[in-house]
């Protein structure tokens, strides 16, 4: 899931926002009223930036057919200046991403129109369209960022739930005139009002929702509630691991004493260690992590927080008063003991047990008293001392040595210890890479990254002559170490196919060396894959070298209803192989209390899209898992690590309060207890009779 822009719940006692230029455009950060980030401007007609340099309060921004654009920052101000502007270009504009938080209580206005963000999809999509030069937007406690346009300014705010994504979008057009070349962008912050938000059991206040928790009474008696629950549900009966018995002798299989993936009559069978047909019914976030919240400087919207030195100090991530765990405290009131990983995995084990859930998925600790299957992550991750290429999201250079010996270095420290066991589904790679993104970053970089400097090296190859090059590229380098330095403009059908080829040369490159690196430590476990996005995996080329490397091809799928067609498409496109539809989720605002997501009408309906989607999934008899976003509900005031703009859907099979919910529950253990029938052909999978989910 991604960072947006400005959060609801922030309160603080700056003065000023604080300006800073990036690669991506100007980060405004204005205390705990959140940060959001203003884009570089844009030409229309479009001329893409093929070079951006970007140093505290300057930056300069290079775009395709010559102009350019000088970005200089002062207190409240951000000044633009451009130079070489063509003749065809009619305007340009500027655009920013504002939180789905605001949904709860925010206010727009833009010159002298106003009005509320609308808590659920506008419609139409576009909340305001109108000339004038201020926009200003509010919070629920009053607090404000403003915005002073340049002159005949056209302004547009619109829902983006229209085309599925939950956030706001702001954007001012300026007509073009050369001889206003150089304006100024005003930018001014209020942040002095503080209301109270969230109530003791990290709940909003403003919100009344069937599930909510009133009182510490009501947490203390849901003990004895759950266990009357769990003692109702029927189970089927499964193997140790969680397979389904004697189906590895009914179809043929092999016992291994490790997962492992195998082809009968067409069909993809995930195979557990005893040899028994097993499909991934994983959950992921399965330790506490994404209903920690930032507290620091907005504690005054809370009604209730502890002290660290408390008995809620395991509430406290990793002993940090900043991030704090309400869903934490509330499991210390309610049983009475401080949180342990491990007594709270046992927990969550029993339960997803019983609601038909086999496995632990992504971004989760393994516990180690509990016998329970569970995928994992391969150490390559940026916090791990892995450096990622600038602009190409969670992509790192194959190219650069000391990039490839540090991941080889990390993978041999920490794979080993888990290749010999048997619970241990496969290793991740990554999570969401944008291959996508490298055709237009490449070409942008400068020759301090590696994979500019082959790119470089492998039109040396092919051109000989910078003439040559000149020529297919219409370019006007003087040499080819000119190109090293500089953003290439990808204009000509031949450079977009250098381009092509070279990304392709990139991704064998990668995809060999973690291959290789991986099957050196651990030669009994699948390689899974890197969670890709749908605008990721849209790519043969990408799928056809990812098959070749991979065991199993990870998909972080959401969607509304299911495309068999281009789950079928990429299944060929990849060799055959078998696919995992790693992360999803459905959330609904009306009844639980929090914003934003892929949004259904109820819980029930959440199991309902639950349903329709693993069932269309795992009847193409190449898919073989699916995971769950999240064990627990996001905060209610966001994620930690994204401080005061962090996500806050309902993902959770629990509620803050650790409360179920059952409607959705229902529905999904329907599916979860009857998969197996439904993959050996006993019964047709279900399908939701609703418009949205017939299809894309």
């Amino acid at each position: 899931m991604k960072s947006l822009l400005l959060l609801l719940f922030v309160p603080s006692f700056l003065s000023a926002a604080e300006l800073k230029t990036t690669n991506n455009g100007v980060e405004i950060a204005a205390g705990s009223l959140g940060s959001f980030l203003l884009m570089y401007p844009e030409f229309e007609p479009a001329h893409k930036i093929i070079e951006v340099k970007a140093s505290g309060t300057q930056a300069s921004v290079k775009y395709e057919g010559g102009p350019q654009c000088d970005v200089s920052l002062a207190k409240d101000e951000v000044g633009v200046s451009f130079r070489g502007v063509s003749a065809d270009v009619k305007s340009w504009k500027m655009t920013t991403l504002i939180d789905i938080g605001f949904a709860k209580g925010g206010s727009w206005q833009i010159a002298d129109k106003n009005g509320v963000f609308p808590a659920e999809k506008a419609s139409p999509p576009h909340i305001a369209s109108l000339n004038g030069t201020t926009f200003l937007v509010k919070n629920a406690q009053g607090q404000s960022l403003s915005f002073l346009t340049p002159d005949y300014a056209f302004q547009q705010l619109t829902d983006n739930r229209e085309w599925n994504w939950a956030v706001y979008h702001w954007q001012f057009i300026v007509p073009w005139m050369a001889d206003r070349a150089a304006t100024k962008i005003k930018v001014t912050s209020d942040l002095a009002s503080v209301t109270k938000l969230i109530d003791p059991f990290g709940q909003s206040l403003k919100d009344a929702f069937p599930n909510k928790l009133k009182s510490l009474e009501e947490l203390k008696a849901d003990v004895e509630a759950d266990k009357a629950y769990y003692a109702g549900i029927e189970t089927p009966k499964l193997d140790r691991i969680g397979g389904l018995p004697g189906s590895g002798e009914a179809l043929g299989l092999k016992k291994t004493g490790f997962f492992h993936v195998e082809q009968k009559s067409g069909k993809s069978w995930l195979v557990d260690p005893d040899g028994n047909a097993f499909f991934h019914l994983g959950v992921c976030g399965f330790a506490p992590n994404d209903d920690y919240t930032y507290v620091k400087g907005r504690e005054g919207i809370y009604e209730w927080l502890p002290k660290l030195d408390s008995e809620y100090a395991s509430a406290f991530r990793e002993g940090n008063s900043d991030h704090f765990s309400f869903y934490i405290a509330n499991t210390i009131k309610k049983f009475g003991t401080a949180y342990d990983f491990e007594a709270h995995a046992a927990r969550m084990i029993e339960r997803v047990k019983k609601w038909g859930f086999n496995s632990i998925g992504a971004f989760s600790p393994v516990p180690e008293k509990a016998a329970f299957p569970y995928v994992a992550h391969l150490p390559t991750n940026e916090w791990e001392g892995v450096p990622r290429i600038p602009g190409a999201h969670e992509v790192w250079d194959p190219f650069d040595a000391a990039t490839t010996a540090k991941i080889a270095e990390d993978i041999a420290r920490e794979v080993p210890a888990r290749a010999n066991d048997p619970l241990l589904i496969g290793w991740f790679i990554v999570n969401e890479p944008r291959f996508d993104e490298l055709p237009r970053v490449i070409p942008s970089l400068d020759g301090k990254h590696a994979c500019k400097r082959k790119l470089v090296a492998a039109l040396k190859a092919k051109y000989s002559t910078v003439e040559a090059f000149n020529t297919a590229w219409q370019a006007k380098a003087a040499s080819f170490d000119e190109l090293i330095g500089s953003g290439l403009a990808v204009t000509t059908d031949t450079a977009k196919a250098d381009v092509k080829a070279f990304v392709g040369v990139f991704l064998e490159t990668y995809f060999t060396q973690i291959e290789k690196v991986f099957r050196q430590h651990d030669a009994n476990h699948l390689l899974i894959g890197s969670r890709l996005q749908p605008i990721t995996i849209e790519d043969e080329q990408l799928c056809r070298i990812m098959g070749q490397h991979l065991d199993v091809v990870s998909y972080n799928y959401y969607t509304f209803g299911v495309d068999t067609a281009a789950l079928k498409r990429y299944h060929e496109w990849t060799g055959g192989k078998p696919m995992m539809l790693s992360e999803f989720f459905w959330a609904s605002p009306k009844d639980s209390g929090l914003i934003g997501g892929r949004e259904v009408s109820s819980q029930q309906e959440r199991g309902l899209a639950y349903r329709n989607y693993v069932e269309q999934s795992a009847s193409l008899g190449f898919v073989i898992g699916i995971e769950w976003f999240t064990l627990v509900d996001q905060a209610t005031t966001g994620r930690w690590f994204s401080q005061y703009n962090g996500e806050s859907y309902n993902t959770g099979l629990l509620s803050v309060a650790d409360r179920l919910w059952k409607d959705m529950l229902a529905e999904m253990m329907k599916t979860n207890h009857g998969i197996y029938d439904l993959l050996l052909g006993k019964r047709p999978p279900f399908a939701w009779d609703d418009a949205r989910f017939s299809g894309k």
